[in-house]
């Protein structure tokens, strides 16, 4: 499947080092409004195409599937474009800002029998099955913990008055959309919706959270959720039971190591060395080489939880967006 990437950053990078070892994702051209930027990732990896127009890419019959690893602000609108021109799509988190605007990527994608995925690494990371396979053994959970604490390269500029769209709420950005991101998807992939959603940001004077505290309250346990981009932690998920616990690390996003401790039992300790890309591309391609539109489908249910989760906790800590 041939696809197109939308978008130069650092995320595409990592992504197109994945798509050259994939047997079915094969990047052949490079979206960008600037053919001098554009050229330079694709010269980098040695891609032949670059547009700078939209409507003459989603118009190529050559190209079967789009990448949209754009600004947060713009994933909503180039995903839907995508769509109608009967693209298959692979969106980078936040999918989008709305659950209303989320169901209607869905219904679309549905209603004209294409893939749409969520960029997320967690969700097809061996690791993260191998948490749900054992979550039984902890017995009655009580707490689930997750810290993601990541200090922004683009947090020094903010301070001085230079506003990337990271840090812009104007462009959807801050950490709990950037980040803490990471952390819901990992608690609501693997417990569904929380009943109650509360988050309290620590907010820049342009109105951004650089940093904030999510609590989720579920029927039996509660959650906490840590996202910033203002500084840094030591990351991971604890999930702490009446049994035991694991601990996944070295961050929500990135399931590398896996421990299971249960009492009274020798701990179970697993690593793998790949980057969570990897896991992400090989398993999306897998999906479509076995035809498998169902999962598709399945996975977006949860990503409309998580968008969910989101725009609630926007409206409880009134973010204006």
């Amino acid at each position: 499947m041939n696809l197109c990437a939308i978008g130069t950053g650092a995320i595409t990078k990592s992504m197109l080092q994945e798509f050259a070892k994939s047997d079915v994702l094969n990047c052949v051209a490079v979206y960008s409004r600037r053919e001098e930027t554009g050229r330079k990732l694709a010269d980098e990896f040695g891609i032949k195409t670059v547009y700078t127009s939209m409507e003459d890419m989603l118009s190529a019959p050559e190209i079967d599937m789009v990448y949209v690893a754009s600004p947060n602000a713009l994933h909503y609108g180039q995903t839907k474009a995508a769509l109608l021109a009967g693209k298959h799509v692979l969106c980078e988190k936040p999918f989008a800002p709305t659950l209303a605007e989320a169901e209607e990527l869905v219904a679309l994608a549905k209603e004209k029998g294409l893939y749409l995925f969520e960029a997320i690494t967690t969700a097809h990371h061996p690791h993260y099955s191998f948490v749900r396979e054992k979550l039984p053994e902890l017995g009655k959970l009580k707490l689930v913990m997750c810290t993601f604490c990541q200090y922004s390269s683009r947090y020094p500029a903010l301070l001085a008055g230079k506003v990337s769209p990271v840090l812009d709420p104007n462009f959807k950005g801050g950490a709990l959309m950037d980040i803490n991101l990471y952390n819901i998807h990992f608690v609501v992939g693997l417990f569904g919706a929380p009943k109650k959603v509360h988050y309290f940001p620590n907010l820049h004077d342009n109105g951004v959270d650089t940093s904030g505290m999510l609590m989720l309250e579920y029927p039996d346990f509660l959650c906490q959720c840590v996202g910033a981009k203002d500084c840094a932690a030591q990351n991971g998920v604890q999930i702490v039971g009446e049994n035991g616990f694991i601990r996944v690390t070295p961050s929500s996003s990135n399931c590398q190591t896996v421990e299971l401790n249960v009492r009274g039992q020798e701990t179970v300790e697993l690593h793998l060395p790949e980057n969570p890309w990897y896991h992400e591309v090989q398993d999306i391609g897998r999906l479509i080489k076995e035809k498998q539109p169902q999962d598709c489908y399945a996975a977006l249910e949860t990503t409309c939880q998580v968008v969910d989760v989101l725009e609630k906790a926007r409206k409880y800590a009134e973010l204006g967006f």
